[in-house]
């Protein structure tokens, strides 16, 4: 079936850009590939309606009082939260379990490309949350797409004043004050959801970082498990000293990779296979692409577009972690492990 859409020059120019840099193969997989995840998002996305707290063991959710920011600086300050904390969900309550995918081959979708915008969802429900254990769901998402927005905005604007290449930039994922949908794809793939099936679906039950639940009104509501509380209070550059040239410090890093190991077995299998991938010399993303499709495309139904997308993001996770790098020579880009992936690897086969 053939349709015919308009599109503006400069959107024509960014996307030969993405294919000129190796991103895309052709203009037909740019379009495939974005409207595979339009209708991913369309699918699952629950409805926006909002409703008002009628439980007094939740507290509604208003903006905190810790949120601080002007033109140029946006900052989560001294949270005095003591939330009780939740039970980390488990893989029967995912939707990928429903979907029949055994643990280790439910990759964390694709578009959740970094693991930032994950951690500032965590500070916003953690200083929001009060001495509660759970709060509204429909209404702290909302809240949370918008701080993110703010910090998106004002990470870009710094980012475009220093000029600083694609690979550079931490503010991937974040959705944009201006852009309603991107609050949207915010919400679906870095926060949570539940379906209609009552699986939990976004990169934060899939982490293990966030439960969700239905009170006896049939609301849904959120909370944090402990490693989710954990992972929030952990100081981070970006939230507490305004620097936006790293998503994390080591500390972070050390506490999520130690945590997916244990708790988040499709994560850990992830980056283990590509780990492992490059170790062995596959290091040009055509190749990966065309290894990952042979294991896991029949088993996951995928076509090349859904390939591309799950290789791409799980890259981007693992490089802004530090656990992979870039070598290019002219406009040919390669990868390889770096230290901190050898020592992931290394810890985990001692394991």
């Amino acid at each position: 079936m053939r349709y015919v859409v308009d599109i503006t020059q400069m959107q024509a120019d960014d996307i030969e850009n993405l294919i000129n840099k190796g991103q895309y193969k052709s203009f037909a997989q740019f379009i495939t590939t974005a409207i595979e995840n339009q209708i991913y998002i369309e699918k699952s996305e629950i409805t926006g309606e909002k409703f008002e707290s009628r439980n007094k063991a939740v507290k509604d959710v208003s903006q905190p009082d810790v949120i601080i920011r002007d033109e140029n600086k946006i900052s989560i300050l001294e949270i005095k939260s003591q939330p009780k904390s939740v039970s980390m969900p488990a893989f029967q309550q995912l939707s990928c379990f429903s979907q029949k995918f055994e643990e280790e081959k439910c990759w964390l979708w694709g578009q959740t490309n970094k693991i930032l915008p994950v951690k500032i969802g965590l500070r916003v429900l953690y200083a929001t949350i009060g001495s509660e254990q759970w709060l509204e769901l429909e209404e702290y998402r909302n809240k949370a797409a918008d701080i993110a927005a703010g910090f998106g905005t004002i990470i870009r604007k710094y980012e475009d004043k220093k000029s600083k290449m694609r690979d550079e930039r931490i503010s991937a994922g974040l959705p944009d004050e201006k852009e309603f949908k991107s609050k949207v794809r915010y919400k679906s793939h870095f926060l949570a959801y539940m379906r209609k099936d009552e699986t939990l679906d976004g990169a934060m039950p899939y982490l293990r970082f966030v439960n969700l639940n239905k009170d006896e009104k049939g609301e849904v509501l959120i909370g944090l498990t402990e490693p989710g509380l954990d992972f929030a209070k952990l100081d981070n550059p970006v939230l507490d000293l305004t620097d936006f040239e790293k998503s994390f410090n080591e500390k972070e890093v050390d506490f999520y990779l130690d945590h997916i190991s244990k708790y988040v077995k499709g994560e850990s299998s992830a980056i283990k296979w590509l780990l492992r991938k490059l170790t062995n010399g596959l290091k040009e993303r055509e190749k990966i692409n065309k290894e990952l499709k042979k294991e896991f495309g029949q088993f996951w139904g995928a076509s090349e577009a859904v390939i591309n997308t799950q290789r791409a993001g799980l890259m981007a996770r693992m490089f802004e972690l530090g656990l992979i790098e870039k070598e290019k020579e002219g406009v040919k880009v390669s990868y390889k492990i770096s230290n901190k992936g050898r020592m992931f690897l290394e810890n985990i086969n001692r394991g």
